[in-house]
């Protein structure tokens, strides 16, 4: 059984059918004469030469010089500043106000730009309703949240409104 020892290059191919139909082009003038149709044949000739020749040289083996670290960078230790000593007593956390009894609270999703995530970032700060939110100011709680003062300004004037139409 015939053994092949590498894969086919086409490139050696494409070079070797170019060389051929330049050696026919060379030939059809003195085997033919010139007329019209060894002319056209020659030019045809000359053409898949060119063509043949272009695709060997694109389909050429490319010999890329690969170049490895001899050591991986090392990476930057960032040093985070020492930490108080903690005290022994317990930090009371803020308690969320406790809801009117007399009208059920509205739910902070009613106001537009405001989903799940948003929920939660505002309930961090203490705002449970629509009616906290409408006692806020736009500015701190654009600081609070690092957002846009103009959307904090939105969501409070919406809070507002939606309270005056509740009521």
């Amino acid at each position: 059984m015939l053994r092949l020892r590498g894969s086919l290059r086409f490139d050696i191919v494409f070079f070797v059918l170019g060389i051929v139909s330049f050696i026919f082009a060379a030939l059809m003038i003195p085997l033919f004469g010139v007329t019209l149709l060894p002319v056209a044949f020659l030019i045809v000739f000359l053409l898949f030469g060119l063509l043949f020749m272009a695709f060997g040289y694109s389909t050429r083996p490319r010999h890329y010089r690969i170049t490895t670290p001899s050591k991986p960078p090392e990476a930057k230790i960032e040093e985070k500043p020492p930490q108080p000593p903690e005290t022994t007593e317990t930090p009371t956390t803020p308690q969320p106000p406790s809801p009117k009894p007399s009208k059920p609270l509205m739910e902070l999703t009613r106001i537009k730009g405001i989903g799940p995530k948003r929920v939660t970032a505002l309930n961090a700060l203490q705002i449970m309703s629509v009616e906290d939110l409408a006692k806020f100011s736009a500015e701190e709680l654009a600081d609070k949240l690092k957002i846009s003062s103009k959307i904090t300004a939105k969501w409070v004037e919406q809070a507002q409104n939606l309270l005056k139409e509740g009521s």
